[in-house]
Protein backbone atom coordinates (compact mmCIF):
# COMPACT_ATOMS: atom_id res chain seq x y z
CA UNK A 1 0.00 0.00 0.00
CA UNK A 2 1.54 3.26 -0.94
CA UNK A 3 1.39 6.39 0.94
CA UNK A 4 -0.91 8.00 -0.82
CA UNK A 5 -3.07 5.45 0.06
CA UNK A 6 -2.54 5.37 3.48
CA UNK A 7 -3.20 9.39 3.57
CA UNK A 8 -6.73 8.27 1.92
CA UNK A 9 -7.33 5.76 4.56
CA UNK A 10 -6.54 8.29 7.34
CA UNK A 11 -8.42 10.99 5.99
CA UNK A 12 -11.84 8.90 5.11
CA UNK A 13 -11.40 7.00 8.62
CA UNK A 14 -11.34 10.86 10.56
CA UNK A 15 -14.55 11.59 8.08
CA UNK A 16 -16.46 8.54 9.10
CA UNK A 17 -15.58 9.85 12.54
CA UNK A 18 -16.86 13.15 11.91
CA UNK A 19 -20.41 12.05 10.52
CA UNK A 20 -20.18 9.35 13.42
CA UNK A 21 -19.93 12.20 15.94
CA UNK A 22 -21.93 15.17 14.31
CA UNK A 23 -25.24 13.24 13.25
CA UNK A 24 -24.67 9.84 15.12
CA UNK A 25 -25.10 8.14 11.84
CA UNK A 26 -25.17 4.34 12.05
CA UNK A 27 -25.82 3.89 8.22
CA UNK A 28 -24.73 5.72 4.55
CA UNK A 29 -28.21 6.18 3.66
CA UNK A 30 -28.85 8.20 6.99
CA UNK A 31 -26.12 10.59 5.95
CA UNK A 32 -27.31 10.67 1.53
CA UNK A 33 -30.36 11.30 2.85
CA UNK A 34 -29.34 14.45 4.99
CA UNK A 35 -26.93 15.41 1.50
CA UNK A 36 -29.77 15.20 -0.46
CA UNK A 37 -32.54 17.37 1.72
CA UNK A 38 -29.46 19.88 2.38
CA UNK A 39 -29.15 20.04 -1.27
CA UNK A 40 -32.76 21.54 -2.14
CA UNK A 41 -33.96 24.40 -1.07
CA UNK A 42 -37.29 22.96 0.26
CA UNK A 43 -38.48 19.57 1.39
CA UNK A 44 -38.89 16.74 -1.45
CA UNK A 45 -41.33 13.85 -1.22
CA UNK A 46 -40.95 10.90 1.08
CA UNK A 47 -41.58 8.86 -1.96
CA UNK A 48 -38.92 10.91 -4.31
CA UNK A 49 -36.26 10.38 -1.73
CA UNK A 50 -36.64 7.13 -1.39
CA UNK A 51 -35.90 6.24 -5.02
CA UNK A 52 -32.91 8.67 -4.73
CA UNK A 53 -31.31 7.08 -1.89
CA UNK A 54 -31.89 3.41 -3.62
CA UNK A 55 -32.33 1.05 -0.07
CA UNK A 56 -35.60 -0.57 0.96
CA UNK A 57 -39.22 0.82 2.17
CA UNK A 58 -38.27 -0.60 5.82
CA UNK A 59 -34.83 0.10 6.23
CA UNK A 60 -35.50 3.80 4.79
CA UNK A 61 -38.28 4.43 7.34
CA UNK A 62 -35.99 3.16 10.46
CA UNK A 63 -33.22 5.48 9.26
CA UNK A 64 -36.05 8.46 8.19
CA UNK A 65 -37.49 7.93 11.93
CA UNK A 66 -34.07 8.12 13.29
CA UNK A 67 -33.15 11.16 12.07
CA UNK A 68 -36.70 12.29 12.94
CA UNK A 69 -36.39 11.44 16.31
CA UNK A 70 -32.89 13.11 16.44
CA UNK A 71 -33.89 16.73 15.77
CA UNK A 72 -32.09 16.40 11.75
CA UNK A 73 -35.46 16.37 9.95
CA UNK A 74 -38.53 17.25 10.16
CA UNK A 75 -41.74 15.01 8.37
CA UNK A 76 -44.21 17.21 6.66
CA UNK A 77 -48.41 15.97 6.11
CA UNK A 78 -50.26 17.53 2.85
CA UNK A 79 -52.73 20.02 4.01
CA UNK A 80 -54.65 18.53 0.99
CA UNK A 81 -53.84 15.01 1.10
CA UNK A 82 -52.71 13.51 4.67
CA UNK A 83 -51.38 10.17 3.32
CA UNK A 84 -48.44 12.51 1.41
CA UNK A 85 -45.37 13.17 3.15
CA UNK A 86 -42.57 15.28 2.93
CA UNK A 87 -39.47 15.47 4.48
CA UNK A 88 -37.13 18.27 4.67
CA UNK A 89 -34.03 19.60 7.58
CA UNK A 90 -34.84 21.06 10.47
CA UNK A 91 -32.51 24.28 11.31
CA UNK A 92 -30.92 22.04 13.47
CA UNK A 93 -30.09 19.81 10.88
CA UNK A 94 -28.93 22.28 8.33
CA UNK A 95 -26.64 23.90 10.61
CA UNK A 96 -24.95 20.58 11.54
CA UNK A 97 -24.74 19.91 7.77
CA UNK A 98 -22.79 22.66 6.78
CA UNK A 99 -20.54 22.52 10.26
CA UNK A 100 -20.02 18.73 8.43
CA UNK A 101 -19.62 20.49 4.73
CA UNK A 102 -16.92 22.58 6.28
CA UNK A 103 -14.96 20.11 8.26
CA UNK A 104 -15.23 17.51 5.70
CA UNK A 105 -13.62 19.78 3.05
CA UNK A 106 -11.01 20.40 5.41
CA UNK A 107 -10.27 16.91 6.20
CA UNK A 108 -10.28 15.36 1.93
CA UNK A 109 -8.07 17.93 0.78
CA UNK A 110 -4.40 16.87 0.49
Amino acid sequence: MSVQDIDWLKRRLKIAMLESKLFKIRHDYQLLMLLYLGARPSPMSRSALVKKIGCSEVSFRKYYHDLADQGLIEILTSSSDKRKKSVGLTPVGRALLREYEKAFHQIARP
